[in-house]
């Protein structure tokens, strides 16, 4: 299409020098280097000194493998554009190509110090990533040992197998490259360049144990290379010698205090030492010489999240985020110091963040299931699980990482943070598991409990309640075992337990304590009242409906109870048991909204709508800050045609609770079905804002960004909705249609298939069905009409 668009303005204009240029540049791109010279030719026929046409020329030259006509270009750019850093860095190539190695790394030289990016933007001309001091150091050294030329190569009649292996290295093939190495010593080839090659190739391939003998021999003749100590002291801590790693370590750094490869090593070895303070001590002072370095951040933030030192450690993963925004670890540590903190739904968004970056993290995956079950997404959870599984089967705690420094590669070089087998002494022949015994630990290796006001059972207890309200559930557990274990009530503890449980919103488990509670005391209405909340949480209604009759007839004047046993009634489908009991409950209180509500919503399941809209107003007028009751409403209202009093209850509903999911959903969907989806935008975006992986608000934003044409936004948010969960229906169904519309009918009619096989009975799988059998219709009028009239008449 650009070569098109360049012809056109060419052939309007043939002088136009621009256009000429850029129609060289679309031919080159599209492949036809012969063509894309002539017309470079052309245009600096026209710009006889144009260096960007000097250079564009060159170039090509270079990739037709034409290095004298490149070498003349790129002369001519030096003398026109001295500091042209791109041009300089060609040069370098074409000199090294001709033979001229010294030139040629002059002049990549020069262009590195015009824009450093050059080198690190191929990792084979990068011999330090991140001390630019031992960057010269190395590099100047393998030129005395005659590696003149800018990728590392020397006459192929000095190092034929050496350079062989060389080329297997940078493909990958390291056993090939270590074969090649071998025949070079026996070739005797330089010995020392071989040497320290194979040596780094048993490194990043794990063969720790061969790599250790090959640096001693190194180490030998040139006792004071920091490189040689540091990959030393990897190759021995991998093996798990962290004692003679830590000293080769402090070697690499004795030979340059400024090497901060070694420096942080050293801090990952003094860790598994049980040396937190050094640890600390070698990462800050590796960051203070390097503050780029990612690798120290990251373990930095690593160590103090193990020290629990979690302002720091957030701190620490901000300053990575700042130099590298979609860091997929950093994101992912900020997750799990979030989630230790009890704060999920900020975690939840962090993993997500990670997870975006790096789609193949399985640990990303598996917190992001962890944080989305403790915000109650259990399907979102459960999702997440078997991605994590299906790329890792076991879970992987995030690891501390190894710095190397080497030409070729940057292997990803990592350790646990528990490594710490030395200091294992003995170990224990057989175990017997106490659960008393346990949980007495547990209490004496708590700190102690301010003792609570009161006496007897319920003060007993008092503590663990007040940890539950300040949300520390751990500490609740640990009090409420270690009160029974003296002597507190049992029946009342495993109430208190159920109650911990329950505001974990782990409903199975709080269940099973109140039903022993019960079993203790049948009379104990706490636990009565317990277990049927958590049988409601689990929607096990049936089961609810015994429980609801005991609690009826134990505290019929207790309005909380009627309404919980209302609930339960209306569960079962028991719509007369459950009006009769919520109208005790009213006439009990009659200002009680929530009351009202319940009855509202028993009314709108036996289809009373008009019962239902009496209730749901009467509630509101007594709280107006009822939002759910007023989403609720609006749909009652939209589906008795009063759209515009739909439309008022569901802003005042956000309007009471903001960033309320519910409310904004129905309300962007009451706008679309009015033909205002323009409307529904900015209250969608308002969502997204507060909970950013709000997948299905992101689908109803696609659909609207849809309708107002805005196809290549919509298309973005349902691309991005699919790489979170593969199974959307509102996405796969909208994806079909763009598809459609750019006549890939058979993509289109595969994600509708996806669609209708998920959701059989779904709104998107009717629409899915509808669209199907046009497209079928349009793919078989277009396979029958010749390509070319469909390029002369268009789309």
């Amino acid at each position: 299409q650009a070569v098109e668009q360049f012809g056109a303005l060419v052939r309007d204009d043939p002088l136009d020098a621009p256009a000429v240029l850029q129609l060289a540049l679309a031919e080159a791109a599209g492949g036809d280097l012969e063509v894309a010279q002539r017309w470079l030719q052309h245009a600096m026929e026209l710009t006889p000194d144009d260096a960007a046409v000097h250079f564009h020329l060159g170039q090509t030259a270079y990739h037709r493998g034409l290095n004298d006509e490149a070498l003349r270009h790129l002369e001519r750019v030096r003398e026109l554009a001295p500091d042209d850093a791109d041009a300089l860095y060609l040069l370098g190539f074409v000199l090294g190509d001709v033979g001229r190695h010294q030139e040629g790394l002059v002049a990549a030289q020069r262009a590195m110090q015009l824009n450093p990016s050059l080198g690190r933007a191929h990792a084979n001309l990068s011999l330090e990533r991140f001390d630019a001091r031992s960057y010269e150091r190395v590099r100047e050294a393998r030129a005395e040992r005659g590696l003149t030329g800018t990728m590392g190569v020397v006459e192929e009649r000095q190092l034929a197998h050496y350079n062989l292996g060389l080329a297997f290295r940078q493909k990958g093939y390291h056993k090939e490259a270590l074969r090649e190495y071998r025949l070079a010593m026996e070739r005797g080839e330089d010995r020392r360049l071989v040497l320290q090659a194979m040596a780094e190739v048993h490194l990043i391939c794990g063969e720790s144990a061969a790599a250790v003998p090959l640096y001693d021999r190194l180490l030998a003749e040139s006792p004071h290379s920091p490189k040689l100590w540091n990959e030393r002291g990897i190759a021995l801590h991998q093996e798990g010698r962290h004692v003679d790693a830590t000293q080769s370590y402090l070697r690499a750094v004795a030979a340059d205090d400024h090497y901060v490869l070694a420096l942080n090593n050293l801090g990952v070895s003094h860790f598994h030492a049980g040396s937190w303070q050094q640890a600390f001590e070698a990462f800050r002072r590796a960051l203070q010489i390097e503050p780029g370095f990612l690798k120290g951040r990251l373990n930095l933030a690593l160590l103090l999240f193990r020290q629990n030192e979690h302002q720091l450690c957030l701190e620490a993963y901000r300053q990575v985020l700042r130099l590298s925004p979609e860091h997929a670890v950093a994101w992912n540590g900020v997750g799990l110091v979030l989630a230790h903190l009890r704060k999920f739904e900020d975690a939840r968004n962090a993993f997500a963040r990670a997870v975006e970056s790096r789609a193949d993290y399985a640990e990303a995956h598996y917190n992001l299931s962890f944080a989305l079950s403790n915000i109650g997404d259990f399907a979102g959870s459960l999702r997440e699980t078997k991605l994590a599984l299906e790329l890792d089967p076991y879970y992987t705690p995030q690891k501390f990482e190894l710095a190397i420094d080497l030409e070729f590669e940057d292997p990803c070089l990592s350790v646990t943070p528990d490594l710490g087998g030395e200091r294992r002494e003995h170990s224990t022949e057989a175990f017997v598991f106490e659960t008393d015994a346990l949980e007495t630990l547990f209490a004496e290796l708590t700190p102690a409990l301010p003792s609570p006001t009161g006496s007897g059972a319920d003060s007993a207890y008092a503590a663990a309640a007040a940890a539950v309200v300040g949300g520390d559930y751990d500490r609740a557990h640990v009090a409420i075992r270690r009160a029974m274990s003296e002597g507190a009530p049992r029946d009342l503890g495993l109430v208190a337990l159920g109650d911990t449980f329950m505001a974990q919103r782990a409903a199975g488990e709080a269940l099973e304590r109140y039903r022993e509670a019960r079993t203790l005391s049948p009379a104990l209405g706490t636990a009565a009242l317990g277990e049927l909340r958590a049988l409601l949480t689990l929607r096990r209604f049936g089961e609810a409906v015994a429980v609801a009759r005991w609690v009826e007839s134990w505290r019929g004047d207790d309005v909380d109870a009627l309404v919980l046993a209302g609930a339960a009634y209306a569960g079962a489908e028991m719509d007369d048991d459950a009006l009769s009991v919520l109208a005790r409950a009213r006439r009990l209180a009659p200002a009680r909204a929530d009351v009202l509500q319940a009855i509202g919503d028993v009314a709108h399941a036996m289809g009373d709508a008009v019962r239902a809209i009496e209730s749901y107003r009467h509630a509101i007028a007594l709280d107006e800050d009822l939002a759910a009751c007023r989403v609720q409403l609006a749909r009652l209202l939209q589906a008795s045609g009063l759209g515009d009093d739909a439309e008022r209850e569901l802003v005042a509903a956000l309007a009471s609770v903001p960033g309320y999911a519910e409310a904004a959903l129905a309300l962007a969907a009451l706008r679309r079905d009015a033909g205002r989806a323009a409307d529904s935008v900015a209250v969608l975006v308002a969502l997204l804002e507060s909970d950013p992986y709000h997948l299905e608000g992101l689908a109803s934003l696609g659909e609207s960004l849809f309708l107002c044409d805005r196809r290549d936004d919509a298309r973005f948010a349902f691309a991005r909705i699919l790489r979170f969960d593969a199974d959307c229906a509102a996405a796969l169904y909208f994806e079909g249609v763009l598809l459609a519309e750019a006549h890939a009918y058979d993509e289109a009619l595969a994600r509708w298939d996806r669609v209708i096989a998920l959701e059989p009975a779904g709104g998107f799988a009717r629409r899915a069905r509808r669209d199907a059998r046009t497209a079928q219709d349009l793919r078989r009028i277009f396979a029958d009409r010749p390509r070319r009239e469909l390029a002369h008449h268009g789309d």
